[in-house]
């Protein structure tokens, strides 16, 4: 603690000064003892001789003791009182200024770190809508294929019956002896439905076989069983009615007669 004291002594007063003190009322002690008075400001003590002190009125002398030095620490003037050094000073101004500026510069942080946040959230949005974006177009190019493929699909089963037709038509004037007005109508049909076939065969329409192969559940589908030792058990021995694919897919099954042997049952179950 930094300051100036004098004390001086006359007749009638005990006189101390103090210069440059910065302490509180309850800092300030004052102990009188035989030959001289001890005052303690803060952590220090001072030691004045007091020979002339009448011992039996050191109450009151005490108490004007305390005024005194709050008296001379409120008149002290501004000039008076101990100056921080320039460079203190400035540095105080300086680390000022660092705190506003880290404090500034933490508030935009934690702008800029919403402002990412923000940034991720509807980042994460897009990805999302893009996904399903793209599930979406994939459904459609999936749908536009099976349309492009099996679009026809439904005109050519309509088409089935009419080729039924033909083909039993055939089979009706098959080996007979018909005039030559009916030969003529016949080939005509005939010519009609190879052109019929033929386009719509371009369109991936093919015929099932049947007679002469083994039985197929996919491809085929029993109308009758026939007993018989002629045929192997489970081959195709008559079709009634032609079974037919649409490209890779089964449009119409065949109707069959399959061959059963008589001499062993045989399991129709598993057809």
């Amino acid at each position: 603690m930094g300051y100036d004291s004098q004390v001086s002594q006359d007749s009638e007063n005990f006189i101390i000064r103090i210069i440059g003190i910065n302490v509180n009322k309850e800092e300030i002690s004052v102990i009188p003892k035989e030959n001289e008075i001890e005052v303690k400001i803060a952590d220090e003590n001072l030691h004045f001789n007091s020979p002339k002190i009448d011992m039996e009125n050191m109450e009151n002398i005490i108490a004007d003791l305390k005024d005194k030095i709050l008296t001379i620490k409120a008149k002290l003037k501004p000039q008076m009182l101990p100056k921080k050094p320039k460079e203190l000073e400035n540095i105080e101004e300086k680390l000022y200024k660092e705190q506003k500026e880290k404090e500034k510069l933490g508030e935009e942080i934690s702008k800029k770190n919403k402002e990412i946040e923000d940034l991720k959230n509807q980042y994460g949005m897009c990805l999302r809508t893009i996904a399903d974006f793209d599930n979406a177009r994939k459904i459609w190019e999936k749908k536009e294929k099976e349309i492009k493929k099996y679009g026809a699909t439904e005109v050519v089963l309509n088409l089935l019956p009419l080729l039924d037709t033909y083909n039993a038509a055939f089979v009706s004037y098959k080996d007979k002896n018909l005039s030559e007005e009916s030969m003529e109508l016949f080939e005509g049909m005939k010519k009609i439905y190879e052109r019929l076939i033929h386009a719509l065969k371009e369109q991936g329409l093919s015929e099932i076989s049947s007679v002469g192969k083994n039985f197929d559940p996919y491809e085929h589908e029993v109308i009758m069983w026939e007993e018989t030792d002629k045929f192997p058990e489970g081959m195709i021995t008559e079709e009634f009615q032609k079974g037919y694919l649409y490209k890779d897919m089964l449009l119409r099954s065949s109707k069959v007669k399959v061959a059963k042997s008589k001499s062993n049952d045989y399991n129709t179950d598993s057809f």
